[in-house]
């Protein structure tokens, strides 16, 4: 099956709300895939290697860690992003005729531990990283490898603020005082609306690129894998330097070709495939 039915209503949820859970969408054998490739990567295992050593910017503090490039370095993952129902929804979501990888990664939240403290993950959006970026109409797919209950730290939105000013400046991923950054908006007179998302195996959520989200501590006794796919739409390319004169940047823009110009080019098909269609 190449595509998966979404119908309007789906659509017109995503826009209002800024996210939409799928019914059961990936077979349980592409998960137990996805699964071995997570053990061989962490086992040291690589199908390619990439152009550049990631683990010297690799931040060795952090409690909830992010694994990145797994589908350019491990064969399990490449097969997972080049499921097309994944790619045909994200396109169907945010309505663009095409859709490119732009960046993936796996993000582990370990139990608790109260050496390290809890292992939250702070509200934030993806575009606050993707200043790069000329398109703020990107998304995220995120893959349980498992079920995933309210104790085991799932995927946590603040709905509808993609459509809020002020959210680019939200890059708080490592930021674990979670209400310090829901009072910055208050102040503002904006309210979030916390929304968790508790999934089942095979489903897949998806959210928008100026969607505030995080999550709550995991509070049972084993590991929490996500797998996130960043996608960007047909629009999207290198924006350049701000306007006052500081260069934007992505750890992408390390591993692409250079546009004539000499620009990153984010339609560089080796490290940005077209996923769809």
């Amino acid at each position: 099956m190449n595509e998966m039915p979404i119908s309007e209503d789906d659509v017109a949820f995503f826009r209002t709300h800024g996210w939409w859970v799928s019914p059961p969408m990936l077979s349980d054998e592409v998960l137990d895939d996805l699964q071995f490739g997570i053990e061989r990567y962490l086992a040291g295992e690589r199908d390619w290697l990439l152009p550049i050593n990631l683990s010297n910017l690799a931040d060795t503090t952090a409690v909830v860690s992010q694994s990145d490039y797994l589908s350019l370095q491990i064969r399990e993952f490449r097969q997972v992003i080049e499921q097309k129902p994944i790619a045909a929804t994200a396109a169907r979501l945010v309505g663009t005729g095409s859709i490119r990888l732009f960046h993936d990664q796996l993000v582990t939240k370990p139990p608790y531990d109260a050496a390290k403290g809890p292992a939250t993950v702070g509200w934030h959006t993806d575009k606050a990283y993707w200043s790069s970026c000329s398109s703020a109409n990107m998304v995220t797919a995120w893959i349980p490898l498992e079920d995933v209950p309210e104790e085991k730290g799932p995927l946590a939105v603040w709905d509808a603020s993609h459509r809020w000013p002020g959210v680019e400046e939200l890059h708080s991923f490592a930021v674990t005082d979670l209400s310090s950054i829901e009072e910055r908006f208050q102040s503002r007179g904006l309210k979030p609306e916390i929304v968790i998302l508790p999934m089942k195996r095979r489903q897949v959520s998806f959210h928008h690129c100026r969607l505030v989200h995080g999550g709550f501590a995991n509070r049972t006794n084993s590991p929490r894998f996500g797998y996130a796919i960043h996608m960007q739409d047909a629009e999207n390319h290198y924006l350049g330097s701000t306007t006052d004169g500081s260069q934007r940047g992505h750890i992408n823009d390390l591993l692409c070709r250079r546009t004539p110009a000499g620009d990153p080019d984010y339609q560089d098909e080796e490290f940005f495939p077209i996923l769809w269609p």
